[in-house]
């Protein structure tokens, strides 16, 4: 293990201190959902639930296309010493962005039925403007390796965010518009901190913005928009089915459960692929015919260490429901488990993603993410409209399944080398999980006794696979 540590400390520091940066804002979202979903109602959580996931839908459509050409173009201007021009056209079109979203905004505010959604729409206009400006300069940090930057500063922006959430609420007595509005007023303070620290050193130049820039831009993000639109349907589409079947308080518990439940996988996901892309990334623009073997060390660490995660949290789903979640929200602990399942199969499809982009096979890329959306929507009508809103996270996790199969279809290599090792992995789990349901059918299982039988299934993987453990070597090295 102490080989392991030092093979490996440039991945552990660098894991760490994004953890750490992670950890604050995953505690404090922990703390606030129990918080105010014991203070607010589930109509309310529905207006919320609305307005939120079509401002998602509206930043994945207008701003998130300009980060993903960040990291795809980062390595390259940056080896050219032309960063400001890259920069320069990203604002140009980030400008272009902003007069499109106070268009539809305008529009919706005048046309809303009611003053809470008037109220949220008005506040999400702008913290979707500064959230899209920090999340930038946020990709630029993680791209030169600065993670005790990113970790002290996420720190102290959440934490100031909850304070001014539960001021709003519980002092001024703000309605359920102070989360958004919370978000707002942290989000300016952050970007204008930024600015005038510019810590990245980002320039802009107005003369540097070309027709030719600005082209590749769009062509490459265009595509990246497709395909975040597509993955942002599978995991959001369902609250406007469920808002057609059912009512807001369906959508209001679903989303709140959903949103929990996600925050646990995608959080650890997140900060795996911070450590990786500097690393990653420059190697699928400057050694693509070789990135092969590196993702296949990084996926072996995210089967190995990913997988039990997400089984053993499942045990644990009616006990995360009781903690973390108002009373009212609780009758949906039942569809954690396909959460769980679902963020960690995004997290993984991220591999072949990845690969198809930089070998421009973009157009293959975005009809399999257009099919996966399709099938997602069509599954959600039938089983949400046969069943209830609960199937839809059943029919969310069988499309990520899919989508993953299909990926690895036509990118088989990437899987081939661990596929063995992957098999028996599955089986241990799905054993252990037998042996947990059979227990829970003859005694009661509290929570304390699930945490004993969880440490000895983690005790049998452990030695099931230490060989495996001892072996991994994990690469990380630095833009400068």
């Amino acid at each position: 293990m102490d080989k392991f540590r030092i093979q490996n400390y440039p991945f552990i520091k660098d894991f760490i201190w994004y953890f750490l940066g992670s950890f604050v804002p995953l505690f404090i979202g922990f703390i606030k959902t129990p918080i105010f979903t014991r203070h607010f109602g589930k109509e309310e959580y529905g207006f919320l639930g609305i307005v939120t996931i079509t401002y998602g839908y509206l930043g994945m459509i207008l701003f998130s296309w300009l980060g993903s050409c960040l990291w795809r173009y980062f390595s390259r201007f940056d080896s050219s010493k032309s960063l400001i021009k890259l920069y320069s056209n990203l604002a140009f079109l980030y400008f272009l962005a902003i007069i499109a979203l106070l268009f539809i905004s305008l529009v919706w505010y005048y046309l809303s039925y009611s003053e809470l959604t008037s109220e949220l729409i008005f506040y999400s206009f702008f913290q979707i403007i500064f959230n899209q400006l920090f999340l930038y300069y946020m990709v630029i940090i993680r791209l030169k390796g600065k993670a005790v930057f990113y970790t002290i500063f996420q720190t102290i922006r959440a934490i100031i965010s909850v304070a001014v959430a539960l001021i709003l609420v519980f002092w001024l007595e703000f309605n359920i518009s102070a989360l958004v509005l919370s978000l707002v007023l942290i989000d300016f303070f952050a970007v204008l901190f930024l600015i005038i620290l510019n810590p990245a050193k980002i320039k802009f130049n107005v003369k540097l913005i070309e027709k030719e820039n600005l082209k590749e831009l769009i062509t490459y993000g265009s595509v990246g928009l497709i395909l975040n639109l597509s993955l942002l349907l599978i995991t959001s589409s369902d609250r406007y089915i469920i808002y057609l079947y059912g009512n807001l308080e369906f959508v209001g518990v679903y989303d709140q459960v959903y949103k929990l439940s996600q925050l646990f996988v995608a959080a650890l996901v997140t900060i795996y692929f911070n450590t990786i892309n500097p690393t990653l990334l420059t190697e699928l623009e400057n050694n693509f015919e070789n990135s092969g073997r590196l993702i296949q060390k990084y996926m072996q660490v995210f089967i190995i260490y990913g997988l039990p995660l997400i089984f053993y949290l499942s045990l644990f789903s009616k006990d995360i429901s009781n903690i973390f979640l108002g009373e009212e929200f609780r009758e949906a602990h039942s569809i954690m488990p396909f959460v769980f399942l679902g963020a960690y199969l995004r997290g993984f499809s991220n591999f072949y993603e990845l690969r198809l982009k930089f070998s421009n096979k973009l157009k293959k890329l975005s009809l399999i993410a257009l099919s996966m959306a399709g099938l997602n929507i069509i599954l959600n009508f039938i089983f949400v409209g046969m069943y209830g809103y609960k199937w839809a996270a059943v029919t969310t996790a069988f499309t990520y399944i899919f989508l993953v199969l299909i990926l690895n279809y036509f990118d088989s290599s990437l899987l081939s080398v661990y596929k063995t090792k992957l098999y028996k992995i599955l089986l241990i789990l799905v054993l252990q999980v037998i042996v947990f349901y059979i227990l829970s059918s003859i005694f009661e299982m509290n929570i304390y006794k699930k945490v004993f039988l969880s440490l000895i299934f983690l005790f049998i993987y452990y030695q099931s696979f230490k060989k495996q453990f001892k072996e991994i070597r994990i690469p990380i090295n630095y833009i400068k």
